[in-house]
């Protein structure tokens, strides 16, 4: 479970949260909003890759002291080194991070034609299919998924729904929260939803 307490969060003038608790209990969930309401700043803020003004996001009760090595993200927001190519890309988080090479989603997404392709060259498809694997390969036990379905062709969705209807079976702690505007194909894959 993750837990938001008293979360602050603004950009200028904009207060995004304002004391915001919320518990995130359910294994599978995806999160519901209209865009511009913090879905992805929350993402963000959950895998520490944002600042907030105060405010604390407790996993299973706790703080995570290398949350880099348990909480995975992907998310359009998040910059990469766009000069790199996919294959450059990959290697970097197995450098970083000690995966190993991530054969079955690479096939299993139909990228191997993109691996010697720079990441800014890519379409937004395989941008987003890029950040997939990125994310699923470090078999984190926090995913958290930003608009995983977006730009992805059906068969690529389908994938992506087959690879998280296994993904928390050695992960009884885990969790997996994406945002997403058409919820139906995960709902019909044990997402519940949860307003924002």
């Amino acid at each position: 479970m993750i837990e938001v307490i008293g979360l602050h969060k603004q950009f200028a003038e904009n207060i995004l949260y304002s004391d915001y608790n919320v518990q995130f209990i359910a294994p599978k969930l995806c999160i519901e909003a209209p865009n511009g309401q913090g879905k992805t700043t929350l993402l963000m803020i959950l895998a520490e890759l944002e600042t907030r003004q105060s405010g604390q996001v407790l996993f299973a009760g706790n703080t995570l002291s290398e949350p880099h090595k348990q909480v995975a993200i992907a998310s359009d927001c998040i910059s990469l080194p766009d000069f790199l190519t996919a294959r450059q890309l990959i290697d970097l988080v197995i450098n970083t991070l000690g995966c190993s090479w991530p054969n079955s989603l690479i096939s299993g997404f139909n990228f191997n034609e993109f691996l010697n392709t720079r990441f800014d060259a890519l379409s937004s498809g395989n941008q987003k299919k890029c950040q997939l694997i990125l994310a699923l390969m470090r078999n984190a036990p926090y995913l958290l998924l930003d608009e995983p379905s977006a730009a992805l062709d059906q068969t690529s969705i389908q994938y992506l729904l087959n690879l998280l209807d296994e993904y928390l079976i050695d992960k009884p702690d885990g969790q997996i929260i994406i945002t997403c505007h058409e919820p139906a194909p995960f709902i019909e894959h044990g997402f519940e939803c949860m307003p924002l």
